[in-house]
């Protein structure tokens, strides 16, 4: 094995750099995750890389790459049927909700180089991470979660066994979501309901509470630029925190030859499109406060999926 194809880890301190927090929270939250893992991996180089970069430049290129937007409401819809089916077939097992986007023994982008893991579930093992971080650190004092665009409810069966005091609640707009939640609720008992919602319409009566916390993950990006109607939405619930989990466009730069591909990509794909730039503006207009926001230098071979931007509604004086 060549010098540049050596085996790295991901420690303590590496997914506090990517987390964009310390080693001591990742030690609390995250210690028994990573030691019982294997994050493991080597960085892409040569022809192999080489041939990474061509895939990517080819499927920006592609005609059939499917656009995000309202369009793409029954894909959705019979994505999430498809783990409902399963969910059942398995006696429910909650691995069966893991969206089948998620995918096993594949290459990654981290801190803005391709990599091989050496585990198969190296990618849904790091989202794992990531999230009991990122949901201890920030959620612990709501009481109530709302997660919108919560597709076949994976994150909040995992917030559950979390946080089995909370009423979560998870919303989507298509129709085998709540079919998955209904049947959660009924079979674990816990405290979780679903609805339907829909980012481009919002159901401007629907109740949030003051104490509860919003969190998006990966689900924003379907909204390319028409994020206007949900930021009014929750301007006017104004909920104590929000979590936007979402590949922010912004973070991205045209002197960097991934972060540039990845620019490509999201435009093609019509992702989310100034929703930090919007909430910045918010912010100077006194209208939320941005707790913290950062790009995740992590994702698939095409982009960075997982930067986060976490912010509240400024109280009316």
């Amino acid at each position: 094995m060549q010098e540049s194809e050596k085996l790295l880890s991901l420690g303590f301190d590496e997914f506090a750099l990517f987390f964009g927090t310390t080693s001591d929270e990742i030690i609390k939250y995250c210690d028994g995750l990573i030691r019982n893992k294997d994050f493991r991996y080597r960085i892409i180089t040569g022809k192999e890389r080489d041939l990474l970069i061509l895939d990517a430049i080819k499927k920006i290129n592609s005609e059939g790459i499917p656009i995000s937007g309202r369009k793409r409401y029954k894909d959705w819809e019979q994505g999430w049927q498809e783990n409902l089916i399963e969910f059942i077939h398995s006696d429910y097992d909650l691995d069966s909700l893991i969206p089948k986007y998620i995918k096993r023994n594949v290459p990654a982008r981290l801190n803005l180089e391709y990599i091989i893991p050496l585990s198969p579930t190296f990618v849904f093992d790091y989202i794992c991470v990531f999230r009991a971080w990122l949901f201890q650190a920030y959620l612990s004092e709501a009481e109530i979660i709302y997660e919108f665009g919560c597709g076949p409810a994976y994150h909040l069966a995992y917030l559950a066994s979390l946080y089995s005091e909370k009423k979560l609640v998870g919303l989507d707009w298509a129709v085998s979501s709540q079919k998955i939640i209904d049947i959660i609720r009924q079979r674990f008992g816990w405290n979780i309901k679903g609805y339907r919602f829909d980012f481009f319409a919002p159901e401007r009566d629907f109740f949030i509470d003051k104490n509860g916390a919003v969190l998006t993950f990966g689900a924003l990006e379907q909204v390319g630029a028409e994020h206007q109607q949900f930021l009014d939405f929750l301007l006017e619930k104004s909920p104590s925190i929000c979590i936007n989990v979402e590949c922010l466009h912004e973070f991205y730069n045209d002197e960097n030859l991934l972060s540039y591909l990845a620019l490509l990509y999201h435009r093609k794909r019509n992702y989310l499109f100034k929703y930090l730039t919007k909430l910045k503006e918010l912010e100077v207009e006194g209208k939320i406060e941005i707790i913290k926001c950062h790009y995740h230098k992590f994702g698939n071979i095409y982009n960075d999926t997982f930067s986060y931007v976490i912010w509240r509604p400024k109280k009316p004086i």
